[in-house]
């Protein structure tokens, strides 16, 4: 009850409905560097986290497409991102692959699409877009596409089954789907990421061409080279004139 009160969302649930929670819920605690949410990857039923102490960090993957033209230059794009799965479909899933038949085709597939993968070049990167830190809550049904929350240091959080507290009872002036809103609103999509990758590849690619014009282009002030310097200082230092 008192890990309750820590929360406003529950301040109007009545002790019946605490109960009913606390039989349900669980305390995780989480090391640092620790996946603690990925959305219908994790766990086959999705929780929702409050944060009781620590700090998480949001992490954003971009699966980026690189090709190169006929004519040298290299384009960027978008990959898809990966399915996610709701406890419907996992549940379905894994009754199909205790199918012997069905689980040897899914293999045959699943090294088909990895050879047609391997010709295709794929750079990966990960932006911390946020973080959660105490009374935080999240998990609660907003896009995680290719993103999840880690731990920064040790955290504690009270995790909720999500199907239970998206009920009516529990979901009282629509509160849950108002905070999935909220969330959504703060934090950036992956198209949004994805442009602002392109716009620093060619903030970086216009600094680089700036340093070299620079460089081509200034007048040396000291004109001394490598065999100005006396033989014996070079024979000493050989190992930075080699």
């Amino acid at each position: 009850m008192a890990i309750m009160n820590r929360f406003q969302y529950f301040n109007h649930w009545t002790d019946e409905q605490r109960r009913d929670c606390l039989r349900r819920a669980k305390v995780r605690t989480f090391d640092a560097d620790d996946i603690i949410f990925e959305e219908g990857r994790r766990s086959p039923v999705n929780y929702v986290h409050f944060v009781l102490s620590g700090k998480c960090a949001v992490l954003q993957c971009l699966k980026v497409r690189k090709t190169t033209t006929k004519f040298g230059a290299i384009r960027y794009r978008l990959a898809e991102a990966r399915p996610i799965e709701d406890e419907i479909t996992q549940f379905h899933r894994r009754r199909s692959s205790r199918l012997v038949g069905l689980a040897h085709n899914t293999t045959e597939s699943s090294s088909e699409q990895s050879t047609q993968r391997a010709a295709i070049n794929y750079e990966y990167h990960f932006v911390d877009i946020g973080s959660y830190t105490c009374g935080s809550v999240f998990g609660v049904g907003e896009h995680m596409d290719d993103r999840s929350v880690v731990a920064r240091d040790a955290v504690q959080c009270l995790v909720i089954p999500r199907y239970w507290l998206l009920q009516k009872r529990q979901n009282g002036n629509n509160v849950w789907n108002r905070i999935r809103i909220f969330l959504e609103q703060r934090q950036p999509s992956r198209q949004l990421m994805f442009e602002w990758y392109l716009k620093e590849l060619r903030w970086r690619r216009l600094r680089q061409q700036l340093r070299d014009n620079v460089v081509a282009v200034r007048v040396r002030t000291n004109p001394t080279a490598v065999c100005d310097v006396p033989t014996l200082s070079r024979i000493e230092d050989s190992d930075v004139f080699a």
